[in-house]
């Protein structure tokens, strides 16, 4: 039951809750006001809105999203939020983005103090994914980082596509999106080596009591920034020696019109 007062939700669980079942953005006020103190209570937020909204019924999630920062940041993926290669983008809440990166899926536990070299000796297998980017309040460049933190890092599903097994290693990306003019960019990875953070989120996961386990997915950062697909847009993106993947924005499923809460 989502508490209110006045017809607002009162905390920021009920209001997030609310926000992911009825597919209708927070104002940009209430989400400046309802904000967290800082990531400790973000990350809080995380896992209570998974709890109410049942996103982990055996109890853990099992695939996370990194991202980039001092400190990085991390955000755990809900199980029904994934789906295969050539994936569709629906029911955006305020901006239909998305992110093209490396995922990789673990064959072994990786525990906290976990090395580089025993990140990489864990990895089963690299994907190329294509991870959906939306905000639950309107105004998002406005909004603090500890408010999108608890909004699971702006995550919106995740697209699987091809791989290979064991870590890729180096490799090149090439992208396509419909009705955006990208060029030929140099698109890489922020820090270079996208394992380069998975020890960091073994510590972070086994802190929140959710230790890495064999077959749980790690999507690693975007090799892009974030990119806005229009309407029927189609994205298609190939790592060169790992895999490819697709989705579309069909434009029957864009919204005419965000209702703020």
């Amino acid at each position: 039951m989502v508490g209110v007062t006045d017809g607002a939700p009162t905390s920021l669980v009920d209001a997030l809750a609310l926000a992911w079942q009825e597919g209708r953005p927070l104002s940009a006020e209430m989400a400046r006001r309802l904000a967290p103190a800082g990531p400790d209570a973000a990350y809080a937020t995380q896992s209570a809105l998974g709890k109410r909204l049942g996103w982990w019924p055996a109890g853990r999630p099992h695939g996370w999203k990194l991202a980039m920062g001092q400190p990085p940041k991390a955000a755990p993926i809900p199980d029904g939020l994934y789906q295969p290669s050539p994936g569709q983008m629906h029911n955006r809440v305020s901006v239909a983005g998305i992110e093209v990166e490396l995922a990789v899926r673990l064959s072994r536990p990786l525990s906290a103090g976990a090395s580089r070299q025993e990140a990489e000796a864990a990895v089963g297998e690299t994907l190329a994914v294509i991870e959906g980017f939306d905000v639950r309040a309107e105004h998002w460049h406005e909004l603090p980082p500890s408010f999108l933190l608890a909004d699971l890092q702006m995550h919106a599903g995740l697209v699987i596509g091809s791989g290979v097994s064991g870590w890729a290693g180096e490799t090149h990306l090439s992208l396509e999106v419909t009705g955006l003019a990208l060029g030929s960019e140099g698109w890489q990875h922020p820090l270079g080596d996208p394992l380069a953070l998975l020890p960091w989120l073994a510590d972070h996961a086994a802190g929140r009591g959710w230790t890495l386990q064999a077959g749980d997915l790690v999507a690693t950062g975007s090799w892009c920034g974030m990119l806005e697909v229009p309407p029927g847009g189609r994205v298609r993106a190939r790592f060169e020696g790992v895999g490819e993947v697709t989705l579309t924005y069909p434009a029957s499923s864009a919204q005419e019109a965000c209702h703020e809460l």
